[in-house]
C-alpha cells in the first residue's frame, strides 16, 4: 500500500511540474540562438490616432522585419515612425500602395510607433490587450487536479495509519 501511495504522489507532483513548464513556455516560446526574438512594443496610429486599421505582420525568419500594412477606407499620404530615426534605428526594405517593410537596426529595443498618413478617413480605435494575460493552457486546472490527487493520497494514508 505504501508502494502505490508512494507512486500516486510522485505522478502528481510530475504533472505539477509538467504543468508548470507547459504555461512558462506557452507564454514565450523558445528562442533559438541563431534569431533572438526582439519583443519591441508595436503602437499602430492613423493620423496620430491609435488604429486597427494597420495590419502587423513580423518576419517568421527574422523578428527585426516587419511590415505595417493600412487597411484603411482612406487614401495612404504615407507612413512615419515617430520616436525612431530612419537609417538609426530602423531602414525601409519595402515600400509599395498600402504596405511598407522596415527593418530594426543597432538592436533598436525601445516602441515602435506605424504611423499612416491618411487623407479623407475615419479610423476606428485599436482594441488593446492592456491586461496582458498568457495563453489559455489549461495548467492550472490540471496544477489543481493534481493537488487534488496528491491531498486524496495524503488522506489515504493518514486513514491507513490511524487504523494500524
Amino acid at each position: 500500500m505504501k508502494k502505490l501511495i508512494s507512486v500516486l504522489v510522485s505522478a502528481a507532483m510530475l504533472v505539477s511540474v509538467l504543468c508548470f513548464a507547459t504555461s512558462v513556455f506557452a507564454a514565450g516560446g523558445v528562442v533559438s540562438p541563431e534569431h533572438p526574438t526582439q519583443e519591441n512594443p508595436i503602437v499602430t496610429e492613423v493620423n496620430g490616432n491609435e488604429s486597427d486599421d494597420i495590419k502587423v505582420t513580423k518576419d517568421p525568419e527574422d523578428p527585426t522585419k516587419i511590415t505595417f500594412e493600412y487597411t484603411g477606407d482612406g487614401e495612404l499620404q504615407g507612413w512615419e515612425f515617430p520616436g525612431m530615426t530612419e537609417g538609426k534605428d530602423y531602414k525601409i526594405i519595402y515600400e509599395e500602395g498600402n504596405k511598407i517593410t522596415i527593418q530594426l537596426l543597432n538592436d533598436y529595443d525601445g516602441k515602435v510607433i506605424a504611423n499612416a498618413i491618411v487623407k479623407n478617413t475615419t479610423t476606428s480605435k485599436k482594441k488593446s490587450n492592456g491586461n496582458k494575460k498568457s495563453p489559455k493552457t489549461g495548467a492550472a486546472t490540471a496544477s489543481a487536479i493534481a493537488v487534488a490527487g496528491a491531498g486524496v493520497a495524503i488522506l489515504a494514508v493518514a486513514r491507513k495509519k490511524n487504523e494500524e
